[in-house]
């Protein structure tokens, strides 16, 4: 049904928890980690979990091209319709059942508002995180359909997009919960 792309750079933290995210909503879609040489077990993890890893490197330097140039391309080879592209602490909120139903609608682009997590206990229990405020960067296209889209054409941080195909979004917006800020240590560490 779905391939889900993700990009990671020691994400040993929130990996589990994105994979079994996913896996809850698409019980069979194929993961794809496009991992940066990370350092810790974020690939052992993926590995475990039967994700595909591609390894891509911008010389220990944070590359917006090189992510861009990754979430433009990586999808056209897909053998499934339905693809997702994010980035791994971004976790959509639509499951199988919803997204065939917007199939059956002609849509070809589903509409998402992304909400920035707030840890609430400052631990690092995701699955604790419930309460999210809706994020100031302007939402991005995490999901669409290959067979209608034949170039996404996202810009810096993959906030905006240019899509070239038949263009239908869904009139329903989702959520995504964006689990940047986990708490001050690892917020720290990570940036």
């Amino acid at each position: 049904m779905i391939t889900i792309y993700t990009l990671t750079y020691n994400e040993e933290l929130l990996i589990q928890f994105m994979i079994d995210h996913y896996r809850s909503r698409f019980p069979d879609c194929h993961i794809v980690v496009y991992d940066n040489f990370s350092t810790d077990n974020t690939v052992k993890i993926a590995k475990a979990n039967n994700c595909e890893v591609i390894t891509y490197d911008t010389n220990g330097q944070f590359s917006d091209r090189a992510h861009m140039d990754i979430k433009n391309n990586c999808w056209k080879e897909s053998t499934t319709d339905w693809v997702l592209t994010c980035d791994l602490d971004e976790l959509v909120n639509i499951t199988e059942t919803q997204l065939k139903e917007e199939e059956k609608l002609g849509v070809s682009m589903i509409n998402f508002q992304v909400y920035d997590m707030i840890n609430m206990e400052n631990n690092i229990d995701f699955a604790s995180m419930k309460y999210g405020v809706p994020s100031p960067i302007p939402s991005k296209q995490f999901i669409f359909n290959k067979k209608y889209i034949t170039e996404i054409n996202y810009g810096p941080g993959a906030h905006g997009c240019n899509p070239i195909g038949t263009i239908v979004y869904s009139k329903k917006t989702y959520r995504v919960y964006h689990y940047v800020s986990i708490n001050a240590d690892v917020s720290i560490a990570k940036f």
